[in-house]
């Protein structure tokens, strides 16, 4: 199967929601710019050492999900003693409540009639090894044991294929509703879903690295 990155704006239904998107784009940009301010002073001992975004990115790729139904997550590991499912509940709802652009759902069980080729996949504690660019196609990487740092690694995919990345780490977590966790889980979501595409030089070399 070949995975295309589709043009949201050339669908007919969508051009109709980009319009609406449009009267908003200015209030969700200074939304967008307050929230990273804000998560600038958060969580002192967060560090967030990688962020990615391939020049083929266009941010109204999350219309284009939201019109598919939503946006299927793969959260890989557990860090903490708390169930996974209570783990699982608090990412997709930081990825859901933290990106910039339209309404979009995030699940990591997705309905029965879903189909879309966009995901996003989250590796905690992801070993040093671990690729970024190969997150995509291969999710279960080996992992760190619990203790310590906690690593987030995750990335947003068309199929087997990386369009942007984040990661980071964060020390002295307790659980997935620890606020410096969800200090974490915000940035790394506000990293992945950029308000504005690659800039010229990316698109030109087709990468655009940030850090």
């Amino acid at each position: 199967m070949r995975y295309i990155a589709m043009r949201y704006e050339d669908t007919p239904a969508m051009k109709r929601s980009q319009k609406t998107a449009r009267k908003s784009a200015g209030a969700q940009w200074i939304q967008f710019a307050g929230v990273a301010a804000l998560l600038a002073g958060c969580a002192q001992s967060a560090s967030i050492p990688h962020s990615y975004v391939d020049g083929a990115y266009r941010p109204s790729y999350l219309g284009y999900a939201a019109g598919r139904g939503g946006m299927m997550t793969e959260v890989v590991g557990n860090p903490f003693a708390a169930p996974k499912p209570a783990l699982d509940a608090v990412v997709t709802e930081i990825l859901e409540t933290s990106h910039f652009g339209p309404e979009l759902p995030f699940f990591t069980e997705p309905p029965a009639d879903f189909r879309s080729d966009y995901r996003v996949v989250v590796l905690l504690n992801p070993a040093p090894a671990a690729a970024p660019s190969r997150l995509c196609e291969q999710p279960a990487q080996p992992q760190n044991p619990r203790g310590g740092r906690v690593g987030v690694l995750a990335a947003f995919c068309n199929g087997p294929y990386r369009i942007t990345s984040a990661g980071g780490s964060i020390a002295g977590a307790q659980g997935p509703d620890d606020p410096d966790f969800r200090s974490l889980m915000r940035q790394v979501a506000v990293l992945l879903f950029p308000p504005q595409p690659a800039d010229q030089r990316g698109r030109d070399r087709g990468i655009f690295r940030v850090n």
